[in-house]
């Protein structure tokens, strides 16, 4: 595997610098799609069982634009869905390990071999996202976000913690991707890389 500039960038930010609060602003093209599953990849190879969240504007956002192209980022990385993963079910009948926190329902998760678990989260259902605990959160098109349900249906569960994984560098990370916003809806977004100056030991704005 071949990553480009910004990708690169990304990745040191995470395995080498220790960031976790990783924001991307990408034109289109960059790449975006990929480094999601990229780090996908690695969250669950870290934490095996740990449960996540995928965050997308809306519930069918994230099937028709974020799942598919994760689905091909992950089948470049040599994970394949049917055998790694299983989406919108529960894969103990394929052998695979139960999570440490099980959903009450699958319809919306993608279960890895290992345990770990992505639960899909659409912005659009205020309920969506209430009740998990996360172990770390990817977010696509995040300029399409709305701060205030990403905040309360999403970060605040982003608490989760196992002694296992105490030395995982994605513990509790949060990394959202996006093309520059082009309405007053994405400015939570940009302004992400003022924080980032003035906290740089945990945030990182690439652009």
């Amino acid at each position: 595997v071949v990553l480009n500039a910004a990708q690169a960038a990304a990745v040191i930010a995470v395995t080498v610098l220790k960031k976790t609060k990783i924001y991307l602003e990408w034109g289109r093209g960059t790449g975006k799609s990929f480094i999601l599953a990229w780090f996908m990849k690695m969250m669950v190879k870290q934490m095996p069982g740990a449960s996540f969240a995928l965050v997308g504007s809306t519930y069918q956002q994230i099937l028709s634009r974020t799942l598919p192209s994760t689905k091909k980022g992950l089948a470049a990385l040599g994970i394949y869905e049917n055998y790694d993963y299983v989406v919108g079910r529960d894969g103990a009948k394929d052998g695979f390990k139960e999570p440490i926190y099980a959903p009450d329902k699958w319809e919306n998760i993608i279960h890895f071999s290992n345990g770990a678990i992505f639960q899909l989260v659409g912005l659009d259902n205020p309920n969506s996202g209430r009740g998990l605990n996360s172990f770390g959160v990817l977010g696509d098109e995040a300029a399409l976000l709305d701060p205030e349900r990403l905040f309360t249906n999403v970060k605040t569960t982003n608490r989760a913690k196992e002694a296992r994984f105490e030395n995982a560098s994605l513990l509790g990370a949060e990394i959202y991707a996006s093309s520059t916003p082009i309405t007053k809806r994405g400015r939570w977004f940009t302004d992400q890389e003022e924080i980032a100056k003035k906290r740089p030991q945990k945030y990182a704005f690439i652009k």
